[in-house]
């Protein structure tokens, strides 16, 4: 086969070809298995010690593929099948499942069935088994959607058993359709020239662990995910208060390559946190890109409300970067030094997830402390909480809902515990109830929910600029219905301040709007809720 007219190769690198007698010598002396012709057989080679056997089998599996794998690659309706699919990024991730792209092929009627190579390609997806498992191999293609550059021919490489690898050969066929060596080819080469890495798919069970939405660009990553709170709310002493609430921050890795090779695609954290009365929190933070995954990840993601009396005074990070594979539990156990207690649960994990390793974070830390667990970095954050400085708020962050809510230009319950006191007019900054409701003869009511009992003396609540809230109430849940501790009449003010006769101890709280400004009285405006311990 040769190439089309007016088409590029792939720049070589490193030395020339072998003739194909010198490369499969290589192979039955110790290099990876290759088919070397269209269709002769494979044969394995051993094991490297440092790699460990499961991955050894199923880089040995992947590499039976190769042949048939470039013939669909040779095949211009194929490749572009497998760039569309890959491009979909329907897992998060520029990958094609072979699966996916012998469906489609199949159901377009864009291939011959009954070539040797598709009966054969399709016979090797649907038996890859491994050590009882049933894996689905992929073409994943590094940096698609950062537009490396493509060519006619396929460049293709079998994702390392070892993940410490820095370097792989890639192959292409040669003029006579056979497989040959190209390039040795490393992290720089795949983020400009087109790779297609030969894998399985990292289909995982993250262990009932809750997902921080993906997002993962050109530009960084930002994975956020609810309930999300602005960072600088963090208590500003870096004083943790009891039952204030614990947010993951930020994290990132040491090396782009403490979680593997170049050729493994996104990285996909996972965060088990355990305290002495066991699991706190299954937090999955996917889809980062190993480029990425040495700058700080923000995400602010709410883990728990620390109270002592449940969690005790330590908890401890197990960090995990999820793979696949078959899945397993085992117990979590680390004992806090010093003295400290020792934090021990069952995980339930997949077979070939890697460890990220454990730190403990203590509540007597202050929150500007940075943990490393020798693989992941990261820092909490605190907000509230009983005692401390009396100035946090203790509403910040906490899950809003509303009895309606006006429905154009954005607004929203979520805007009065953001944790921004902007009293700007309109929907980027308040909540306003649904128009026709009226409130002076049907009050709209804004709930906060801390999620836990947390007490508090006073409310500071930040309505709109030029349509004040002139009256409303306010009311705590007692466990069995809503009682009203305060309220104002005749308000004019953007900001009310509510002091409470006694201290009030409650999961949820509500502004009753009775009545909206005097010029526009059935819209009750809401721009931020505070809750104060003092």
């Amino acid at each position: 086969m040769s190439l089309l007219p007016g088409s590029t190769p792939p720049p070589r690198r490193g030395r020339r070809p072998r003739p194909i007698w010198r490369i499969a010598m290589a192979l039955v002396v110790g290099g990876p298995l290759l088919a070397v012709a269209v269709s002769g057989p494979a044969a394995a080679a051993p094991a490297p010690a440092a790699v460990p056997s499961l991955e050894y089998a199923i880089e040995s599996r992947l590499y039976e593929m190769l042949n048939t794998t470039l013939h669909a690659g040779a095949d211009a309706n194929l490749r572009w099948l497998v760039r569309n699919v890959a491009a979909r990024q329907v897992d998060g991730d520029t990958e094609a499942l072979l699966s996916s792209v012998i469906a489609e092929a199949e159901a377009s009627g864009m291939v011959d069935t009954g070539v040797w190579w598709w009966r054969d390609l399709k016979d090797q997806v649907a038996n890859f088994v491994v050590d009882g498992f049933q894996y689905e191999p992929q073409i994943y293609i590094p940096n698609q959607d950062d537009g490396v550059y493509t060519t006619d021919r396929v460049e293709m490489a079998v994702r390392p058993a070892d993940e410490s690898a820095e370097t792989a050969q890639s192959y292409w066929f040669d003029t006579d359709l056979s497989v040959a060596p190209l390039n040795i080819i490393d992290e720089a080469y795949v983020e400009t020239y087109e790779v297609w890495v030969l894998s399985v798919h990292e289909r995982a069970d993250y262990g009932g662990a809750t997902m921080v939405g993906s997002a993962d660009t050109a530009a960084g990553p930002a994975v956020q995910a609810g309930p999300v709170f602005n960072a600088l709310a963090c208590n500003p002493t870096g004083i943790r208060n009891n039952r204030g609430d614990e947010y993951m921050h930020v994290w990132k890795t040491d090396s782009r390559s403490t979680f593997g090779t170049f050729l493994g695609g996104k990285r996909e954290m996972r965060l088990v946190v355990i305290s002495r009365s066991g699991q706190v929190a299954n937090v999955y933070f996917p889809k980062v890109k190993r480029k990425h995954i040495t700058t700080w990840q923000i995400v602010d993601r709410f883990l728990t409300t620390w109270d002592k009396a449940v969690w005790g005074d330590a908890l401890g990070f197990q960090w995990y970067e999820v793979n696949g594979g078959k899945s397993t539990s085992h117990s979590v156990s680390y004992t806090v030094p010093n003295g400290g207690p020792t934090l021990t649960t069952t995980v339930t994990t997949q077979e070939r997830d890697s460890d990220g390793g454990m730190m403990h974070v203590l509540h007597t830390d202050s929150t500007y402390k940075e943990y490393n667990t020798g693989k992941v970095q990261f820092q909490m954050c605190s907000v509230g909480g009983d005692g401390g400085t009396g100035i946090d708020n203790l509403a910040c962050g906490a899950l809003a809902a509303a009895s309606s809510t006006y429905a154009w230009e954005g607004y929203s319950p979520a805007r009065a515990t953001d944790c921004d006191a902007n009293t700007a007019l309109g929907g980027s900054h308040s909540w306003a109830n649904s128009s026709g409701v009226f409130p002076p003869t049907n009050p709209q009511w804004l709930q906060v929910d801390m999620g836990v009992n947390k007490t508090f003396s006073r409310m500071v609540l930040y309505t709109s600029q030029g349509y004040p809230i002139r009256d409303f109430d306010v009311q705590v849940w007692n466990g069995t219905t809503f009682l009203t501790v305060g309220g104002t009449r005749g308000n004019t003010n953007t900001s009310v301040e509510i002091r409470f006769g006694s201290a009030q101890t409650t999961r949820l709280v509500r502004v009753i709007g009775i009545h909206g400004p005097n010029h526009q009285p059935g819209f009750v405006r809401v721009n931020e809720v505070e809750l104060y311990a003092a």
